[in-house]
């Protein structure tokens, strides 16, 4: 925040000024190029297919985001906004979905490896056939359902 002073005789009055972030014309754009667009909004965004691995979507609003098989290995998606996101067959191991909200997600058949969801809000969330291994949960526990499976 900017603070400026207007003079007024011997009286200094502050005007304080908050300087807004413009929006981002080409939200995917950057994410593509860039890997990183945290706060970003990217709701019925598609990025099927992407390569994600390591970006930054902390805070992101992805309402309807379409992220089916892509890799996001190592994702920061804390405080995320994903309701009705589809990650359907999406490499997601060591992804970081700390406080994000997930409801009417899509996960079937999705890598979760060492995943995180601490603190996570969990509704209407299809997992069918993901695997699960060293994936934290959304109460802090470890779901090693699918270690012998996966091989690790």
């Amino acid at each position: 925040m900017l603070r400026y002073y207007f003079l007024s005789g011997a009286i200094a009055i502050p005007l304080s000024l908050t300087i807004a972030q413009p929006a981002i014309a080409d939200p995917v754009g950057q994410l593509l190029e860039t890997r990183a667009c945290p706060e970003c909004e990217l709701g019925g965004a598609n990025l099927a297919e992407a390569k994600l691995n390591g970006a930054n979507l902390s805070l992101a609003k992805m309402r309807g985001a379409n992220l089916q098989n892509a890799s996001l290995i190592g994702a920061n998606l804390i405080g995320a906004y994903l309701q009705d996101a589809n990650f359907q067959g999406a490499n997601l191991r060591w992804a970081n979905f700390t406080n994000a909200a997930l409801v009417n997600v899509d996960f079937r058949e999705a890598d979760l490896r060492g995943a995180k969801f601490n603190a996570a809000l969990f509704k209407n969330v299809d997992s069918q056939k993901s695997i699960f291994c060293r994936t934290i949960m959304t109460d802090g526990k470890l779901n090693n359902r699918d270690c012998r499976l996966s091989g690790d």
